[in-house]
């Protein structure tokens, strides 16, 4: 048993220093490097994660670029959220992080998956393309681009998202599991006990988002069908931290 186990320690030894992995990443920019000083002055990974390691009051930020929109970063780095704090950070301090966080995201995946979900990307260019030939209502127009720019930093339609202690969940069947009167109350209250602020929608805005998630019901199925499955486990890496 003990050689076995010096065995391993040695393979794991010779696996770790001999990966490549770092050079096979552009170094980061001057911007980035300002972004990457931002977050250790901040002491960011405190509540934060890279690639799984840090504290865990907020989510994994390794992939953060992907899902979040330079609006979302703004806001967040300005005025805070539900358990974090209000930086105010300078547009150029905005510019560094959000740049340092587009490095992290081309480094590789952050978190070990049980299976590989469909890019955000590609849902609402699904969603957007669905919508061309079964039109919204002008209302929920304007709620669903509220809703890619406030609502789709943490919630993507047709999968959960894992955000830290907290899961985002699919809102694509909202519309069959809560009634009218709860919709509205979520909008207005949050749901602060499971990491959801309050949303600041007016009384129309909120008839524009039941609108809108009333139509993301109905076509559920068709473009369910057209986003597809996600992919099984086993065609994920082995190891996905590359």
């Amino acid at each position: 048993m003990m050689s076995g186990l010096v065995a391993c320690f040695a393979i794991q030894t010779g696996l770790v220093y001999s990966d490549d992995t770092a050079y096979q990443n552009a170094p980061l920019t001057s911007l980035a490097l300002e972004g990457r000083e931002l977050w250790m002055d901040h002491n960011c990974q405190t509540c934060h994660q890279i690639y799984g390691f840090g504290g865990f009051l907020g989510p994994d930020l390794t992939n953060a670029a992907a899902r979040l929109t330079r609006d979302r970063i703004e806001q967040v780095l300005t005025k805070g959220s539900l358990q974090m704090p209000a930086f105010g950070f300078s547009s150029r301090q905005i510019a560094a992080m959000e740049s340092y966080l587009v490095a992290l995201n081309d480094t590789g995946i952050g978190q070990a998956r049980k299976d590989i979900p469909v890019p955000a990307q590609e849902i609402f260019a699904a969603l957007d393309k669905h919508s061309a030939g079964n039109p919204m209502s002008e209302p929920a127009r304007g709620a669903y681009d509220k809703f890619k720019t406030i609502c789709a930093s943490c919630h993507t339609p047709f999968r959960a998202t894992p955000l830290g202690q907290f899961l985002a969940v699919d809102l694509s069947d909202v519309h069959s599991r809560l009634s009218e009167s709860e919709i509205r109350k979520v909008l207005s209250e949050g749901r602060p006990a499971k990491g959801m602020i309050i949303t600041p929608l007016d009384q129309s805005e909120q008839d524009g988002m039941l609108a809108f998630l009333e139509w993301l019901g109905t076509h559920r199925q068709s473009l369910m069908e057209k986003v597809g499955e996600p992919k099984p486990l086993e065609s994920l890496p082995w190891w996905e931290f590359r």
